[in-house]
């Protein structure tokens, strides 16, 4: 399309953004040019975009939701079997729900335990050693979990299995492995995947190692009976009991959600990291996670902390992130978990024990330095692992940063081009962050949560307006009277430098933080840039055209774009279900409307670039479509419900009896519902379904007003967690009830 064909604007004077005045020198002859001053087709351009993203999607919802094929009950005995580990979590559902003190999970979840551990000590071969401990601690200990507070426990309970081969030298006796998983249901959840499915995978582990241990290691089984009440049971095994003397690592299974690739999350030893990439049938290990988790943005935790803190053991965190909708829930059943989510989680645990304690002296290694992580690890696509230790990754980003700042030396692009073009990314970006969060706000005001079970409506609500106002902004840049096609080719090239020049900021910013995820912007440099030095070769050889340039541009990003989204996607995977149960204080839509908008911000750095070859005609007819899904996306989004069968809303209902020592000495009592709501909704969605109740004309304030006005230490209602701060009582219910009667034959734990 020829440049004459862009509708002329009345002339402007000369600016920042004046495209004419930055890039236009038509009496400088010594300047290169880099291309002929021909531009690629408006309809190849966009062509090319959307499917270069769509390609790049379709590779990674493929290898994201890929699981492999169960192996049946009729398996060798020395290989793992996802249908042999069902039978065992089917019949540990059986016994109803199990939070801690009732009798499914403090009696007949154990005893069936234990007669499948018997049952598997009797067919050990000659020289195997299976002793099995039944161990009840009672202890106490402080933690800061979302706020500090003591943890005081009695009688839980640790079912422990130690495995040890024949003839087992020094060397096996003193260095052990632990695998732990926990059996116990937090109130209210089915607990299939948390954690019934890896109580199934390690028992058929310790049926598969019994057979065949590992040579240079003992193995200990932890079947832990009391992980839901944060984290007892590990603390009373790992400071009290005699086998953690020679435990060297250990490995820990748990679940966010059900199904799914099982994620490791977190490890606290180069060692290990090391022996999951050489051991691991199907990787899936990102040091991103790692990082994130640890730095405390996620308001979880799982036994890993206490073995690492109060046992000072390396270890290994593996869990199931998917479907967090279900997580603590009823919907937590056998259904959830897809046939191969087992089979894949017990063969990566399988490659992983073989490795550490198949060759000598590993264990050791990894019990030199049990809290030093300094590996970058990440898997391609499930398919293979990369790891570095974390001197060599930062060396490659340096010198990543090093051939970056070669390549705008050598640039024929000036200093002032380059600010010119930064300047047009600032408005572009800071109009599509505005715009997203504009609609952020609007749902949150109006309509709150309404992509919740239905997450593409994210991408309309949040990415159409973000893309609307980049458009929008170019537009405005390229509608210029006179812009000639020499004009356009070095606007398209100052932005690429203008952009390189950010990514290497951000990651030497990064790298003086000493993230190890930095290895990600470095990626997100080095590989365009390639595709940027491949077309200045093809043009100095004349084998060059538009169509092959945008070809070569949109191809370079490949594999920062795959990697980048596989890493997004485990992010929205995770944190869309988790903004559902986040309480009613920040507002979720702000939050993922400028997540949203980060991951388009990213994934378009470099190739937003080439809509500078649009008309701006097309531009703004781009623009407007993107306003028209906005508009219908966000009209739809406010009179849809929320909510689904699979996707509930969160609600903490608490029947309740008070006696409060008022400060004259006078003992105040009361008792009701009390309902907290875990979205940003509220409880008000459920308010018409009281209109048939007691409590229809009930006032819904948090306490009588008397016990309110005197409330000391957290407002004098009983927190089971110190959450008060997430959950303001002014967002909760207190409805007026009888006092709540416990059965006769309601189980005490003993």
């Amino acid at each position: 399309m020829e440049v004459r064909h862009r509708r002329p604007a009345p002339a402007a004077s000369p600016s920042p953004t004046d495209v004419n005045a930055s890039y236009d020198y038509p009496h400088d002859k010594k300047r290169h040019r880099r291309f002929q001053p021909s531009l690629p087709r408006g309809w190849l351009v966009v062509l090319g975009f959307l499917a270069f993203y769509a390609s790049a999607f379709t590779i990674v919802t493929f290898w994201h939701t890929w699981l492999p094929q169960p192996k049946g009950l009729n398996t060798p005995p020395s290989e793992f079997s996802e249908d042999r580990a069902r039978v065992v979590l089917e019949k540990i559902m059986s016994f109803g729900y199990r939070p801690v003190g009732t009798k499914a999970n403090e009696e007949l979840t154990p005893n069936y335990l234990l007669e499948q551990i018997e049952e598997i000590r009797a067919s050990k071969p000659t020289g195997v050693s299976v002793d099995v401990d039944v161990q009840r601690p009672s202890g106490a200990f402080g933690l800061d979990f979302i706020a500090q507070f003591q943890n005081i426990y009695a009688n839980v309970t640790n079912i422990l299995v130690k495995v040890s081969p024949p003839n087992a030298s020094p060397e096996a006796l003193n260095n052990s492995l632990m695998i732990s998983s926990h059996y116990d249901a937090a109130i209210g959840g089915a607990a299939a995947s948390d954690d019934g499915v890896n109580i199934a995978i390690m028992m058929e582990l310790l049926r598969m190692f019994v057979l065949n241990p590992p040579k240079h290691a003992t193995l200990v089984f932890n079947f832990n009976g009391a992980e839901e009440t944060i984290m007892q049971a590990a603390h009373g095994f790992i400071t009290q009991h005699p086998w953690t003397d020679a435990i060297r690592a250990f490995i820990n299974l748990e679940a966010a959600g059900a199904g799914g690739r099982e994620l490791l999350f977190q490890t606290g030893s180069d060692e290990l990291a090391l022996a999951y990439a050489q051991g691991a049938k199907y990787p899936h290990a990102s040091i991103i996670a790692q990082e994130l988790f640890q730095s405390g943005i996620i308001p979880a935790d799982t036994d890993y902390r206490i073995y690492r803190d109060f046992g000072y053991v390396a270890g290994m965190d593996f869990a199931y992130i998917a479907n967090g909708y279900v997580y603590h829930t009823t919907l937590d059943d056998i259904s959830r978990i897809q046939p191969g989510a087992i089979q894949r989680l017990g063969e990566n645990v399988v490659g992983v024990v073989n490795q550490l304690g198949s060759e000598p002296g590993r264990l050791k290694r990894v019990a030199e330095n049990p809290q030093t992580s300094r590996t970058f690890f990440s898997d391609v696509m499930g398919l293979t692992m990369v790891t570095a230790s974390k001197t060599t990754t930062f060396i490659l980003c340096g010198g990543v940063v090093l051939m970056a700042v070669f390549y705008l030396l050598l640039s024929h692009v000036s200093l002032s081009e380059r600010l010119t073009a930064f300047m047009l990314i600032s408005r572009c970006f800071g109009t599509a962050i505005a715009a997203s969060l504009t609609v952020g706000v609007i749902l949150s005001l109006y309509a709150p949560l309404p992509w919740y079970s239905q997450p593409y409506l994210a991408g309309a609500l949040f990415l159409a307006p973000a893309l609307a106002g980049m458009v929008h902004q170019l537009a405005c840049v390229l509608e210029k009277d006179g812009v000639t096609p020499q004009a356009l080719w070095r606007l398209e090239e100052s932005l690429f430098e203008a952009m390189m020049c950010i990514w290497m900021g951000a990651l030497a910013i990064c790298m003086q933080l000493g993230l190890i995820s930095s290895y990600v912007l470095a990626v997100w440099i080095f590989f365009p840039l390639m595709g940027q030095i491949l077309c200045q070769l093809l043009q100095r050889f004349r084998m060059f055209s538009s169509s092959m340039y945008i070809f070569i541009s949109l191809g370079a990003m490949i594999i920062p774009v795959i990697h980048t989204m596989c890493c997004f996607a485990i992010a929205l995977m995770f944190f869309i279900p988790l903004l559902g149960r986040s309480g009613p204080v920040v507002p979720p839509d702000v939050v993922l409307s400028l997540l949203m908008c980060i991951i388009l911000l990213i994934m378009v750095s470099y190739s937003g670039r080439v809509f500078c070859f649009l008309p701006t005609k097309q531009l703004k007819l781009v623009r407007n479509v993107c306003i028209i899904v906005t508009v219908v996306a966000t009209a739809y989004a406010s009179i849809r419900n929320p909510y689904s069968d699979i996707c509930p809303k969160r609600l903490m209902l608490q029947h309740v009896q008070r006696e409060v020592i008022l400060p004259n000495g006078d003992i105040q009592t009361d008792s009701g519902l009390w309902i907290n709501s875990l979205d940003f909704r509220g409880p008000d969605p459920i308010k018409s379904y009281l209109s048939n109740t007691q409590w229809k004309d009930a006032r819904m304030h948090v306490a009588p007003e008397e016990l309110h006005e005197h409330a000391e230490v957290y407002g004098h209602m009983p927190w089971s967690l110190p959450v008060k701060h997430m959950l303001p009582e002014d967002k909760s219910w207190y409805l007026p009830a009888a006092a709540p009667t416990l059965p006769n034959d309601a189980h005490k734990a003993r």
